[in-house]
């Protein structure tokens, strides 16, 4: 399972070793060439290798680099007039461990959301590429996040340490728990099937967090009716879950959640003339989404194992909840 993440970048290198190739090819043909066709087509041959390596240059640099804040509003019948105009910073897919080269961009990040004065900060899992020794070098980054009611977080598909094709099922148990903790130590609420309480006087509203619940290979492992206990069918709730798959298969039909957040696409991390890598796997690939008087708002996430993006920018995604009288 861990070979498929290979495949990018070594596709990459390959990729880019023949655009060179192409590129001596026809600088060569250009310097012997006396006929003013064979010219212009050498030409061309030249222009297009070197355009296709600048733009992969520019997808492991500016384009990774790049952070989009985005702002989306929801109305809500059921939401508790004193949460009218709540503010939820939403982030997912972190994969910190790709920003050990980079560690500046994490902390613009990290800033940006701070800058937001949220009422609340979620996380929608990945926090790590393979191993929970990743999150080390960046835990006093990740424990600054601040937010009025909390950080709260789920775990996504990386987050359990399935990524290790040498570990024993001892050790990889050994590793999900050192990320449970880790995010714990952070001062992070992480919800494990299970839902938290934000009172403001006699309003309340839920934070319901499932653990990740994929299509195969990915860890199905989400207990609705665990994570809806103590919840009231009119009660207001906003559920934390990875993978948007879920949203229809499961959220839907076994809970009662007005709200979903999910992450895990990163819309392909590439999007060309408005088209995204993910955008045919992934019915809800990236943005909001509506079912009824049920929504759900998928991210493309802030970073990625392969740092590179085209089109597609790490983003934060500012919610605000407004209440329809």
């Amino acid at each position: 399972m861990f070979l498929r993440f290979l495949i990018v970048p070594v596709a990459l290198v390959i990729f880019a070793g023949l655009l060179l190739y192409a590129i001596i090819h026809n600088t060569r043909k250009l310097i012997k060439s006396h006929n003013r066709k064979g010219k212009w087509l050498n030409i061309v041959g030249l222009l297009i290798p070197i355009a296709i390596i600048a733009t992969i240059a520019y997808g492991f640099t500016f384009g990774f680099a790049e952070l989009r804040v985005v702002h989306a509003d929801f109305t809500f019948k059921q939401l508790p007039k004193s949460f009218d105009g709540y503010k939820i910073v939403m982030f997912t897919d972190a994969h910190v461990g790709t920003f050990n080269r980079r560690p500046h961009l994490l902390q613009r990040d990290v800033d940006s959301i701070n800058a937001q004065h949220a009422d609340a900060i979620v996380f929608c899992g990945d926090i790590e590429n393979i191993s929970p020794n990743e999150l080390e070098p960046f835990r006093d980054l990740l424990t600054s996040l601040k937010a009025n009611d909390g950080v709260f977080s789920v775990l996504g598909n990386h987050d359990y340490s399935l990524y290790m094709p040498d570990a024993t099922e001892e050790e990889k148990s050994a590793m999900l728990q050192k990320t449970k903790d880790t995010e714990r130590s952070f001062g992070w609420h992480l919800l494990l099937n299970e839902n938290a309480v934000i009172r403001r006087g006699n309003d309340s509203i839920f934070i319901a967090g499932e653990e990740n619940d994929g299509n195969p290979p990915f860890p199905r492992r989400a207990d609705a009716k665990k994570t809806m206990h103590g919840i009231h069918h009119d009660d207001f709730t906003i559920m934390l879950q990875h993978d948007p798959t879920a949203w229809r298969r499961q959220v839907l039909p076994q809970t009662t959640a007005q709200l979903t957040l999910s992450g895990h696409t990163h819309a392909g991390q590439i999007s060309i003339l408005g088209y995204s890598l993910t955008q045919g796997l992934y019915p809800e690939n990236r943005g909001a989404y509506r079912e009824g008087n049920r929504h759900l708002y998928v991210s493309s996430g802030l970073g990625g194992i392969v740092p590179f993006r085209i089109g597609m920018p790490a983003e934060i995604v500012v919610i605000t909840l407004h209440r329809q009288e």
